[in-house]
């Protein structure tokens, strides 16, 4: 009795197996991956956005260069003509020197918020737009799953699921209709 109830279960298992086996086939997943920093890079949206974002952050370079160049003559001065002041000028110019080395600091901080928020302010419109444009592809290819290429955990991506290329265009399509508009 105890080897046909084994028989019994083994028969169920390889019964069951078979079934999800077939079940599976009947319902494949299809399933894409998009890079969407590429997206972002090689589309007219993204490339008209990422251009502002350069020309802020040459315009907040040039204001820290300036006053990194004034600090660096301000250092000069100490070192080549100390030996030539008296203790209280001294003191006076490493005053001077500590001050705009704060401000300099300052400036750097206010510089990287300023950058950092104008990202995001430039940048979450065309997130937007570009998640209107995945969601209308995903449905209307009947796709299940849509992954980001550069995802922690994700090693290898076959070129036949890689969606960046196709997501481009679309994108390229839609933002010449929302600027017309």
């Amino acid at each position: 009795m105890n080897k046909n109830f084994l028989k019994i279960i083994f028969v169920l298992i390889v019964f069951n197996l078979s079934l999800i086996k077939y079940v599976y086939a009947q319902n494949t997943l299809k399933i894409g991956v998009i890079d969407v920093k590429k997206v972002i890079n090689n589309s007219k949206y993204g490339q008209e956005v990422m251009n502002q974002l350069q020309l802020k952050y040459n315009e907040l370079s040039e204001k820290i260069q300036k006053k990194a160049k004034e600090l660096q003559e301000l250092k000069n001065e100490i070192e080549k003509k100390s030996s030539l002041w008296s203790q209280e000028v001294k003191e006076k110019k490493q005053l001077e020197y500590q001050k705009k080395l704060r401000e300099l600091k300052g400036m750097q901080e206010d510089a990287q918020y300023e950058m950092k928020e104008y990202e995001k302010k430039m940048l979450d419109p065309v997130f937007k737009e570009l998640e209107k444009v995945i969601k209308e592809f995903v449905q209307k290819e009947k796709y299940d799953l849509i992954l980001e290429k550069n995802q922690p955990g994700i090693y290898y991506v076959s070129p036949e699921i890689d969606l960046t290329s196709k997501i481009i265009e679309l994108f390229n399509k839609h933002y010449t209709k929302i600027k017309k508009k």
